[in-house]
């Protein structure tokens, strides 16, 4: 028998919380494309410029993508508006973090930042924005083309 404090594993997260998976993987991803963002132009203007174009489109499809997880878990309209613009604010931390701090640093430091952003983009993508693919379900044809393709472009990212 449960109490009126407890609740049951099987209960639904109360409306209106905030999905701190989601927003956890966002925050980092976003502070690492700053960090990025960062490194591009300590490296030259050009090479910034199409970064920044590059992590605008990503950004913005990652805010909008945000923005209607946060109004479908019950979030208000202004609240909503805010976690989002918090989280873009940290693109602009993670730039300047990584234009000051980075600019000079070692190989060794780039792979640790650059191994733990591909974690938490991985992360994000297979934890949270892709629980809509759980919902049908899973054939041994499609686990292994997911991973066949993740390989795929493992390898063409080695190469390149």
């Amino acid at each position: 028998m449960l109490w009126a404090s407890q609740t049951s594993p099987d209960e639904a997260v109360r409306p209106g919380a905030l999905p701190m998976g989601l927003l956890t993987g966002v925050g980092i991803d976003i502070l690492i494309d700053g960090l990025l963002l960062g490194i591009g132009f300590a490296a030259g203007a050009e090479e910034g410029m199409l970064l920044a174009i590059a992590l605008t489109i990503e950004v913005l499809s990652l805010g909008l993508a945000t923005a209607v997880e946060l109004r479908q878990d019950g979030q208000g309209k202004a609240r909503t508006v805010g976690i989002v613009a918090a989280l873009s604010a940290l693109l602009v931390v993670g730039a300047g973090v990584g234009i000051t701090v980075l600019k000079g640093a070692s190989d060794n430091v780039m792979e640790l930042v650059l191994s733990f952003g591909l974690a938490a983009l991985l992360f994000l993508v297979t934890e949270e924005l892709l629980t809509e693919a759980h919902e049908e379900p899973e054939s041994p044809w499609l686990t292994s083309a997911f991973f066949l393709g993740f390989l795929l472009f493992l390898l063409l990212g080695m190469l390149v």
